[in-house]
C-alpha cells in the first residue's frame, strides 16, 4: 500500500488514539536496522506463494477463535486451507498442537509459541510501532529471517500494508497476495477480549476503554478493505 493512500486513515487513528507519530517513525527505523542484513525479497515471494489463489484463514485472538479453530479444523471445506495468526492467536494454534502458516505479531504474544511457530516453517511478519521498541530489539535478532512491517512511512526493508491491530493488519496483507478467499475467525469486535490476546491472562476479560477504541478502529478497517475488495470473505460465526 502506497503511504499516500494510507496516510489519512493513520492520522485519524492517530487523532482518536493520540498516537506518537515520532515514536512510531523511530520503531520503524529501529525494525529497518535490525533487518538490514535479511533481503526481504525471498521472504516476500514466500508469502505470495502460500497465499495466491488459496483460502485463507485469518485467525484473530477474539473469544471465539477456540470455536472457530475446531469448525474449521473438521471440516473438509478448509482442508487445504491456508492459516493466518494474529498474534496471541498463535497459542491456540500450540494449544490444539498445530501449526500455522504465517504469523503476523507486534510481538505481544506468548514469545516462546511465536518462536516455535517460526522453528517449525511459520513466515513471521514483525510490526514496530512506537509501544514496542524495546520487545522489537529484544526480541528480533532471534526470529531470523523475518519481515518487517510499519504503519508509518515504508522503508526498503519495512513494509506499509496497511490495517492497524494485529487481526486486520493481517488480512490486509492477505489481500494483496491474491487469495481466493479470505475466512474469518476470532475476529471479534464487542467489549471482551480473547484469552488468547495477551499472555498474562488464563480467561477472556473485559476490554480496557482504548482497547475497545482499537477494536473499533479495527473493524472499521476490515469493512472498508472488503468493501473495495473483489475477494470473497466470510466471516464465521
Amino acid at each position: 500500500m502506497r503511504w499516500e493512500e494510507w496516510k489519512p486513515f493513520y492520522l485519524d487513528i492517530v487523532d482518536r488514539l493520540g498516537l506518537d507519530v515520532q515514536a512510531d517513525r523511530m520503531a520503524t527505523a529501529l525494525l529497518t536496522d535490525l533487518l538490514e542484513d535479511i533481503d526481504p525479497e525471498p521472504l516476500l515471494r514466500d508469502l505470495k506463494e502460500r497465499v495466491a489463489g488459496c483460502t485463507v484463514i485469518v485467525c484473530g485472538a477474539g473469544p471465539s477463535l477456540d470455536h472457530h479453530l475446531e469448525i474449521v479444523t473438521e471440516s473438509k471445506e478448509y482442508n487445504n486451507a491456508v492459516y493466518v495468526a494474529a498474534d496471541g492467536a498463535i497459542s491456540a494454534f500450540v494449544n490444539l498442537g498445530l501449526n500455522c502458516d504465517v504469523i503476523v505479531t507486534d510481538l505481544d504474544g506468548r514469545m516462546e509459541h511465536i518462536k516455535r511457530a517460526v522453528e517449525h516453517g511459520t513466515l513471521a511478519i514483525v510490526h514496530a510501532h512506537g509501544d514496542n521498541m524495546k520487545t522489537v530489539r529484544e526480541y528480533v535478532p532471534s526470529l531470523g529471517k523475518i519481515l518487517g512491517s510499519t504503519q508509518v512511512e515504508p522503508t526498503d526493508n519495512v513494509f506499509l500494508w496497511g490495517g492497524f491491530t494485529d487481526g486486520d493488519r493481517a488480512c490486509y496483507i492477505v489481500a494483496q497476495n491474491a487469495p481466493k478467499r479470505i475466512v474469518l475467525a476470532g475476529m471479534d469486535f464487542g467489549t471482551t477480549v480473547g484469552m488468547w490476546s495477551k499472555p498474562n491472562h488464563d480467561g477472556n476479560f473485559s476490554a480496557s476503554k482504548r482497547k475497545r477504541i482499537k477494536l473499533q478502529i479495527a473493524e472499521e478497517l476490515l469493512t472498508h478493505l472488503m468493501s473495495s475488495s473483489r475477494i470473497e470473505y466470510h466471516v464465521l460465526g
